[in-house]
């Protein structure tokens, strides 16, 4: 007790000391955010958040506003996201500022701050802002409508490359909203924001194609667009491989051998036949299920290439009922263990969960952890 009172009156009386301990807390609160050489934990990220934005420093008072606007590690409280958010903003930072605009354009009553803020991170260098902005504008919210400022604060981050402002100013030209309307320029703003890798230029692009407006008619190409908005094969993460393991051969007999030695209960036998199942189309349905079986004891007895291939089963909803909160669990597992794969299929199916989803599947992994780690 004696020791932690003198550290909080040293920490009054040496702000420079006080920052110091904050930034340690902040940067030791990312780790555990991203899982940077521990297992992912919102919640003790959380609290370490907690404890340097309560020594006033912004970028952990906005870090833990996000935490409790989303619900993640804590629990959903706007009111206190808002407080969090605010303390944040008033250090100047146009991101923080920007964070704070974007929780208050969620409610109608506070849309007209809402802009204002915008307007402040926009004249700060904030493109992202710039183009909120804009769509209010275009939008006639929080502000009176206006399609000629929302072109205006679309066009300087569009020629810097900003997707969402090619996509917007190409909706301009397509509904004639202040401009001439123009298809075949509305195509080439979509296009550049499509080849971003943004799914509503990919959708409002197909729509041009499925229909020759300012393009030609494909509808081949415009299917493509659909499928690559929704998801297409070049974001699929594969299956891991256990890269000590001899690569498995086409030749029949060798696969043959494999699968005896699967179900003679080789473990390594056990991993490369499930892999060997799972990268084969068309296989029976009882395969996978057996496939699934297999790497789930892999998976807990602590085999890495398993931990992910496992998650993406649960995910998939292959070879087991689909469960994202088991599916999040083993690729978080997978993650910590180091397989390189881990992060992309993290932010793969990220969209899919929700915050109280994303809480289990992280309380389940550190369950995990703790019954193989006993203290």
């Amino acid at each position: 007790m004696i020791r932690a009172l003198a550290l909080i009156l040293a920490l009054v009386a040496s702000p420079a000391l006080a920052q110091t301990d904050a930034q340690a807390l902040y940067r030791d609160g990312l780790r555990y955010h991203t899982g940077d050489g521990v297992l992912q934990d919102y919640e003790t990220a959380a609290a370490r958040m907690r404890a340097a934005a309560e020594l006033g420093l912004a970028d952990a008072q906005n870090h833990l506003a996000r935490y409790h606007f989303e619900g993640l590690g804590v629990a959903r409280d706007r009111a206190a996201a808002l407080r969090w958010f605010e303390a944040a903003a008033q250090a100047g930072d146009p991101t923080h500022v920007l964070d704070l605009a974007r929780v208050l354009e969620t409610d109608p009553q506070t849309l007209p701050r809402a802009a204002q803020l915008y307007a402040q991170a926009a004249e700060a260098g904030q493109d992202d802002a710039a183009v909120s902005l804009g769509v209010l504008y275009q939008n006639g919210q929080g502000v009176t409508q206006d399609f000629d400022k929302a072109r205006a604060l679309y066009q300087g981050p569009a020629a810097r490359g900003h997707p969402r402002a090619l996509n917007n100013l190409g909706l301009l030209y397509v509904r004639a909203n202040g401009v001439t309307q123009d298809y075949a320029r509305a195509a080439t703003l979509f296009q550049a924001a499509a080849e971003q890798g943004l799914a509503e230029a990919m959708r409002n692009l197909g729509v041009l194609y499925e229909n020759g407006f300012g393009v030609p008619l494909d509808e081949t190409r415009a299917a493509a667009l659909y499928r690559a908005a929704g998801g297409g094969a070049a974001q699929t993460v594969g299956y891991a491989y256990d890269e000590r393991l001899m690569p498995v051969g086409d030749d029949p007999a060798a696969r043959a051998a494999l699968a005896r030695a699967a179900s003679g209960g080789d473990p390594v036998a056990r991993f490369q036949w499930a892999w060997m199942i799972l990268n084969t189309p068309d296989t029976p349905h009882a395969d996978r299920i057996t496939a699934a079986t297999f790497l789930r004891d892999m998976a807990a007895q602590g085999h890495p290439p398993s931990m992910l291939n496992l998650g993406l089963l649960y995910m998939r909803g292959i070879g087991v009922p689909q469960d994202y909160v088991l599916g999040h669990k083993w690729l978080l597992l997978a993650q910590a263990a180091g397989v390189d794969t881990a992060d992309a299929a993290l932010g793969r199916f990220a969209d899919r969960l929700t915050a109280d989803q994303v809480n289990a599947a992280q309380a389940r992994a550190k369950t995990h952890l703790t019954a193989k780690n006993p203290p």
